[in-house]
C-alpha cells in the first residue's frame, strides 16, 4: 500500500515500458500455469495406461516361460530360477516394484514388497498344459515412476515457461516495432522525470512522437529559458540570496538540464543478435553426444578428442576470425557483414542438421563457427561505431548481455528439443533461428555506409602491447585461464559426464543454466563494487582463485549437486572478474607507447578466443588418458596457479620505462 501511494503521489513510477513488461509476465504466467496444469493431466493420462501396459507385457513373457516348464511337466513349486529371474526384471525396470507368482491364494514366489494393495496391477493367468488355469503372475506398477515422470514433464514446462519470459521480454520490442519502441521511450522518459518532480529537457523526438510529446517539450524549453535569465538577473544585480534560491531549484527539479537518452545503436542490434546468439546455444547440452554418434564408426583418434573437436574447430575459427572479419565488416557495411554472416552460419546448421558422417559435420561446424565470427564483430561494431565514447559502455553492457541471455535460454530449449525430437531437429531450429535474426537485421539495422578501412594490427604492435604494465600476467594468468575453464568445463566435460551417467539433454541444458544465470545478476554488482573499492585487480585475482577452486570439489564426487556447486563457483568467480578485467586491459592499453593502444586490445581478444579453443582440446585428451575427476582437478589447478602468478606479479617491482608509471590497479592487496 506504502508503493501505491507513492506511487499515486508522483514520487515513484514503473515507467510505460516497465508495466508493459509486467504485464506480459503476467499474461504469459498465467497461460504458463494453464498449460502446466493441462500437462500434468495429459501426463496422467498418457502415462499410467504407457507403464501398465509395459507390465502386462513383462508379464506376459514370463508367464509364456512358466508355460513352457509346466508343459514339460516340472511342478509350480519346484521351478527353479524364478526368483532369480523375477529379481532381474524388477532391477532392470524401475516402472515394476514388485512380482508374484500365486497359487489359490498362496505366494509361491515373490521379489520387491509393497505397502498396501492399492498400487497399479497386472494380473496374467498362467495356465497348465490342460489349458486351465494354474497360477496367476502378479505385477505391480511403482506409482512413485509416475510422480517421477510427471514431475519431469512439469520441470521441462517450467524452465520452458522460464524461458519464454526471458525471450517474450527480450524480444517485445518487435511487438511494436522499431518506430513504437521510439514512441514509448519518448514518452516513458517525461512521464517517468515529470512523476519524480523532474523538470529536465529531453532531446528532440522523432516524427512519430513529437505531436505526443511536443507541446511537453515546448514547455521544459519555456521553463529552462525563464530560469536562465532569472538567474542572469540575479547575478547582474548581485542578489546572492536569489541567485541561491534559482540555483537550488535548478538542483531540486533539473530544470534547464539535459535528460540523458540510453544508446539506441545496442537497442536496434539486440533483438537479432539475440536470436542469432540463441541458435548456437541451443546444441550445447547435447552436442558431445550428437558428435560421439557420428563419430562411433571409425576415427583415426581417440573418441574423447573426437568428441571435442567440433568445438575446439569452432572456437578457433572464431578466435582467429576476429581480427580479420572486423577489418573486413567495417569496409562491408556492419549491417551487410550481419546478414552475411547469419546466412553462412544458417548453412552451417543446415548442413549439421543433415550431416551423415564425421567428416561433413566437422565442416559445417567450420562453415558455422565463420558465420558466428563475422556476425559477432558486425554487431559489436554496429555498436561502436553509432555511440558517442561516453556511451560505449552502456552499448557494450547491452551487447553482452543479449549475448548472456541467449546463453541461459538456449541450453534447456535444445536440451528438450534433443529428447523429444532428436539432435539434427535443434540443428535445423537452429538453422531457421539464423534466417530469422538475418532478416531482423536487414530490416532493423541502418542502411550499411562502407568505410575506409582502418590500419590493422600488425606484429608489432601486438608485440607493444606486451610492454603495458603487468599486461602478459593479467592475459595468460587471469584472461586465457578464465576461457580455457569455461569452454573446458561448460562446452564439453559437464555435459559428457552427465550423458555417460544416464542424464538427459534436458537436464543438462538445465544445469548449464546456472552460470549465465550467475553471471547476468552478478556481474554489474561487482563491476560496481570494484570500481568503487578501487580493487580491480584484486576481484580479478578473487575471482580466477574461486573459478579454479571449484572445479577441485570434484573430489568428493560427480553427481549433478556437485557438479551444480562446480558451475556456481565458476560462475560467481568469472562475475567477480570479468569487468575489472576489461577495465584493467583498458588501463593497460593507455599505457602503451607510441600510440598503439589498438595492439592491447586486439591481443586481448585473442588470447581469450584462444583459450575458448584450447579448453575443449585439453579437456578430450585429459578425459581420454587420466578421466573426469582428474581432468576436472588439472584444469582447476591451472587456473589456480595462473590467479597466483598474477597477485604474485603486482609483489615484484615492475621495470620502469618510457611510458607513464602503471596505474594504482596494478597491485594486489
Amino acid at each position: 500500500m506504502r508503493l501505491l501511494r507513492e506511487h499515486l503521489s508522483g514520487r515513484t513510477s514503473i515507467g510505460l515500458r516497465t508495466g508493459l513488461s509486467l504485464a506480459m509476465i503476467l499474461v504469459l504466467c498465467t497461460a504458463l500455469a494453464v498449460v502446466a496444469f493441462g500437462a500434468r493431466s495429459a501426463a496422467e493420462r498418457t502415462i499410467v495406461p504407457s507403464i501398465l501396459a509395459k507390465a502386462e507385457s513383462v508379464g506376459r513373457a514370463t508367464a509364456a516361460l512358466i508355460e513352457t516348464a509346466l508343459a514339460a511337466d516340472i511342478p509350480l513349486d519346484r521351478l527353479a530360477g524364478v526368483q532369480a529371474h523375477f529379481l532381474k526384471l524388477v532391477n532392470d525396470n524401475d516402472e515394476i516394484a514388485e512380482m508374484q507368482l500365486v497359487r489359490d491364494g498362496r505366494v509361491l514366489f515373490e521379489v520387491g514388497k509393497v505397502d498396501g494393495d492399492d498400487w497399479p496391477q497386472v494380473r496374467v493367468p498362467v495356465h497348465g498344459p490342460d489349458g486351465a488355469q494354474a497360477a496367476v503372475l502378479v505385477v505391480m506398477a511403482d506409482p512413485g515412476v509416475l510422480s517421477r515422470q510427471v514431475m519431469a514433464v512439469l520441470v521441462d514446462v517450467a524452465f520452458i515457461g522460464i524461458v519464454a519470459l526471458l525471450m517474450a521480454l527480450e524480444l517485445g520490442a518487435l511487438v511494436v516495432g522499431v518506430g513504437g519502441v521510439t514512441v514509448l521511450d519518448a514518452i516513458d522518459g517525461r512521464l517517468r522525470d515529470l512523476a519524480r518532480g523532474r523538470l529536465t529537457r529531453h532531446p528532440p523526438a522523432g516524427a512519430a512522437a513529437r505531436d505526443l510529446v511536443g507541446p511537453l517539450d515546448r514547455q521544459m524549453d519555456a521553463l529552462a529559458a525563464r530560469q536562465e535569465f532569472a538567474l542572469t538577473e540575479a547575478e547582474r544585480r548581485g542578489d546572492e540570496a536569489q541567485v541561491e534560491t534559482l540555483k537550488r531549484l535548478e538542483s531540486e527539479t533539473g530544470v534547464g538540464e539535459m535528460h540523458v537518452v540510453g544508446n539506441r545503436a545496442a537497442a536496434m542490434v539486440r533483438p537479432a543478435l539475440f536470436l542469432f546468439m540463441l541458435a548456437e546455444e541451443l546444441s550445447r547440452p547435447f552436442l558431445p553426444r550428437y558428435t560421439q554418434a557420428l563419430a562411433a564408426p571409425g576415427v583415426p583418434f581417440s573418441i574423447d578428442f573426437a568428441v571435442s573437436l567440433p568445438i575446439v574447430v569452432f572456437m578457433a575459427v572464431v578466435a582467429l576470425g576476429q581480427i580479420p572479419f572486423g577489418a573486413f565488416s567495417e569496409w562491408l557495411g556492419r549491417r551487410t557483414g550481419f546478414v552475411i554472416g547469419a546466412g553462412l552460419a544458417a548453412c552451417g546448421y543446415l548442413l549439421a542438421g543433415i550431416a551423415g558422417t564425421y567428416w561433413v559435420f566437422l565442416a559445417a561446424r567450420v562453415i558455422s563457427a565463420l558465420g558466428y565470427s563475422l556476425v559477432f564483430v558486425s554487431a559489436q561494431g554496429h555498436v561502436v561505431d553509432r555511440s558517442a565514447p561516453s556511451e560505449r559502455s552502456e552499448g557494450l553492457a547491452v551487447f553482452v548481455g543479449a549475448i548472456m541471455v541467449a546463453a541461459l535460454c538456449g541450453p534447456p530449449i535444445g536440451g528438450v528439443i534433443d529428447d523429444r525430437l532428436g539432435g539434427n531437429i535443434a540443428f535445423l531450429v537452429s538453422a531457421g533461428l539464423a534466417v530469422i535474426a538475418l532478416a531482423l537485421a536487414a530490416w532493423s539495422l541502418p542502411k550499411p555506409e562502407r568505410r575506409a578501412v582502418g590500419q590493422g594490427l600488425a606484429l608489432s604492435d601486438l608485440k607493444a602491447a606486451l610492454t603495458a604494465p603487468r599486461l602478459a600476467p593479467l592475459l595468460f594468468g587471469c584472461a586465457f585461464p578464465a576461457k580455457f575453464i569455461l569452454a573446458a568445463l561448460c562446452f564439453y566435460l559437464i555435459p559428457v559426464e552427465l550423458q555417460r551417467a544416464g542424464y538427459s539433454a534436458a537436464a543438462v541444458g538445465r544445469l548449464q543454466m546456472i552460470y549465465p544465470v550467475i553471471m547476468v545478476l552478478a556481474v554489474p554488482v561487482f563491476a560496481s563494487v570494484a570500481d568503487r573499492l578501487s580493487a580491480r585487480a584484486a576481484f580479478v585475482a578473487t575471482g580466477g582463485l574461486l573459478a579454479g577452486a571449484g572445479a577441485l570439489l570434484v573430489v568428493f564426487g560427480s553427481s549433478p549437486l556437485i557438479l551444480a556447486l562446480v558451475l556456481m563457483m565458476l560462475g560467481i568467480g568469472q562475475s567477480m572478474s570479468i569487468a575489472p578485467q576489461s577495465a584493467l586491459v583498458a588501463d593497460s592499453a593507455r599505457h602503451v607507447p607510441g600510440g598503439r593502444s589498438a595492439g592491447v586490445l586486439g591481443l586481448f581478444r585473442l588470447v581469450e578466443r584462444s583459450g575458448n579453443a584450447a579448453g575443449p582440446a585439453a579437456a578430450g585428451l585429459l578425459l581420454g588418458s587420466v578421466g573426469f575427476v582428474t581432468s576436472m582437478m588439472s584444469i582447476g589447478a591451472i587456473v589456480v596457479v595462473g590467479a597466483a602468478a598474477f597477485i604474485l606479479s603486482g609483489r615484484v617491482p615492475a621495470r620502469r620505462g618510457p611510458a607513464a608509471a602503471a596505474p594504482k590497479e596494478a597491485r594486489v592487496p
